[in-house]
């Protein structure tokens, strides 16, 4: 190999690398204020998605009557992620649970078989195909959340799942039949 050849591979090997970084020095701002966003991404896509996926629920219940969340719930969103959406979906839970019983949907094994309580309202056609699969979609963001060591959502979507989750429990409240007086 001449000297000529040597010269041509080895402009051919640094060529890319020589672009890239000098795109990297001419949008090195640019880059910087990317990558601030997307530190909180540090463990994979999932708190992005979490996001996505908690708007992508909301959209799609856009008749769904919100209400305000309380300042405590947007600390604890905060401080302890996990809890709070645990214990909001709990809440859900009970109340899909308890409103299956009472219509006589499910038997009594339902407390130990939620899906099977949700699977049985939505079979009743009590709630839209849109709430019943909000209903689903909470659920398996609620096992992303309790299950996967790397969850660290942002606190704004944590207060927007504990909002819809508070938001489809008042809908399945108004399912329950009013309390008649002897």
């Amino acid at each position: 190999m001449d000297g000529l050849t040597f010269t041509v591979e080895i402009a051919k090997a640094l060529a890319w690398p020589t672009a890239a970084v000098l795109l990297g020095a001419l949008f090195r701002k640019q880059l910087s204020d990317l990558s601030k966003a997307i530190t909180k991404g540090k463990f994979g896509n999932l708190e992005f998605e979490f996001a996505r996926r908690v708007a992508d629920v909301a959209a799609s219940l856009p008749d769904l009557q919100s209400t305000a969340v309380s300042s405590s719930t947007i600390g604890q969103a905060a401080a302890n992620p996990r809890g709070a959406i645990l214990e909001a979906w709990l809440a859900v839970e009970e109340q899909v649970i308890t409103l299956a019983l009472t219509l006589g949907l499910t038997n009594a094994t339902a407390r130990r078989y939620p899906l099977g309580s949700i699977q049985a309202i939505a079979r009743s056609g009590l709630l839209s195909p849109n709430h019943v699969l909000a209903l689903s979609e909470l659920q398996q963001l609620r096992n992303r959340a309790t299950h996967d060591p790397d969850f660290s959502p942002d606190p704004d979507a944590v207060v927007s799942y504990v909002q819809l989750a508070n938001d489809l429990n008042n809908e399945l409240k108004k399912l329950m039949p009013s309390a008649s007086v002897a």
